[in-house]
């Protein structure tokens, strides 16, 4: 048996189909790990090749369901049991109570592996099959009643490496002329500054430039709104973070994208860099 206190190399994500397999596999993937998902038995001799080789790097997570591991479930073992000779190997399997995978099945219409027999003979079948699987796992985690983000913070407070990457914040300003980012998660409006571009001498400047930046800095509102936008983003960061979200991107728009915005984005970039925040910034209008 792996020790526990270690971190992995190489993690088997096994388990009841509908247990939250694919979750988990994306949390892993925010945590660093390279994914392979539903790898057939038949080519795992090949994969520990690769590995013995240094042809697929570590730390590796392989996600295998009932159909990946076929009928040969000792095989798999035995498999699994040869690999932690050479690595740190854990075995995960996600258990679910068979109502509450009978009512995920029915929400998401998919059809179970064993879908000539009925819902419930097939999960009961399917059981049967990964009981071994589930004795020799390292760790046994029930997902019946943890959400999504629940599950999330269980993974990471088990698999979370030191290097696991910090929540990425990117930090955009755009002209809503030309619309708000898709991608945003939050936007702010910058409008309600004075706009520098009936300033003749700040016309042809941005909001990086140091004219406009003092310009906006000593308009009347600039001072309280950046407060409470500092003070609702120390709670919010921390609510992502314990969420699980390994990204966020903040744009901050105004009519043309070129000064107020880009001022804006700028001082919340600062402000976060600061406090030891990941920041990234891009400038829609003027970077492209």
């Amino acid at each position: 048996m792996s020790d526990k206190n270690t971190l992995p190399d190489l993690i088997f994500v096994t388990g009841m189909s509908g247990a939250g397999r694919s979750t988990a596999l994306k949390v892993f993937e925010d945590l660093g790990y390279t994914i392979i998902d539903n790898l057939p038995q038949c080519l795992l001799v090949g994969l520990i090749d690769g590995l013995k080789n240094q042809r697929i790097s570590l730390p590796l997570v392989l996600g295998m369901d009932v159909r990946a591991i076929g009928a040969e479930v000792e095989s798999f073992l035995e498999i699994v049991d040869d690999l932690r000779g050479f690595y740190e190997v854990r075995l995960l399997y996600l258990g679910c109570q068979n109502d509450i995978l009978m009512k995920r099945y029915n929400v998401s219409r998919h059809r179970h592996p064993y879908g000539v027999k009925s819902l419930a003979e097939g999960i009961q079948e399917e059981r049967e099959r990964l009981s071994p699987i589930k004795s020799a796992a390292d760790h046994v985690i029930d997902t019946s009643v943890l959400s999504v983000v629940t599950l999330g913070r269980v993974l990471k407070n088990i698999f979370g490496r030191p290097t696991s990457p910090q929540l990425q914040i990117r930090i955009m300003s755009f002209s809503y002329r030309r619309g708000i980012p898709p991608e945003a998660d939050m936007v702010l409006d910058a409008r309600f500054l004075d706009n520098p571009h009936y300033e003749e001498h700040l016309q042809p400047l941005t909001g990086r430039d140091d004219p406009v930046a003092k310009f906006l800095t000593h308009d009347k509102s600039w001072s309280g709104v950046f407060s409470s936008i500092k003070n609702m983003l120390l709670p919010t960061l921390t609510g992502f973070k314990n969420s699980g979200r390994s990204y966020l991107t903040i744009a901050c728009g105004c009519t043309g994208g070129q000064h107020r915005s880009v001022f804006m984005a700028e001082q919340i970039a600062l402000y976060l860099k600061d406090l030891g925040e990941t920041v990234f910034i891009e400038h829609r209008e003027i970077d492209a």
